[in-house]
C-alpha cells in the first residue's frame, strides 16, 4: 500500500469515470428492454435509440452510447452464459 501523499504510477495513469456515470444508469436503464426467452437476449438497438432520443443527446453522445452499450451488453450476456455453464 502506497504511503499518503506518495504517487502511484497505475493508479494515474487510469482513465477517469466520474463523467461518465451516464452510460452506467443508461445500461441500468435499457437492461429492462432485453429480450429474455432461453437465454438473455440483447438490449435492442432501437431502445438505445430511443433513450438517446428522450434524453436529446448530441450526435457525439449518442455514438458513445451505442458502442458503450453494446460493449456492457456484450460482457453481459458472456458473463450470463457463464454462470449458466456452472449451473
Amino acid at each position: 500500500m502506497a504511503a499518503a501523499g506518495m504517487n502511484v504510477p497505475a493508479l494515474e495513469a487510469r482513465p477517469s469515470i466520474v463523467g461518465y456515470r451516464w452510460l452506467w444508469e443508461a445500461f441500468n436503464a435499457l437492461d429492462s428492454c432485453r429480450v429474455n426467452a432461453m437465454s438473455v437476449g440483447r438490449i435492442p438497438w432501437t431502445a438505445v435509440q430511443q433513450y438517446a432520443e428522450a434524453h436529446k443527446l448530441d450526435e457525439e453522445e449518442t455514438w458513445t452510447l451505442h458502442e458503450v452499450i453494446q460493449h456492457l451488453d456484450s460482457l453481459f450476456i458472456s458473463h450470463h452464459a457463464e454462470k449458466q455453464k456452472q449451473n
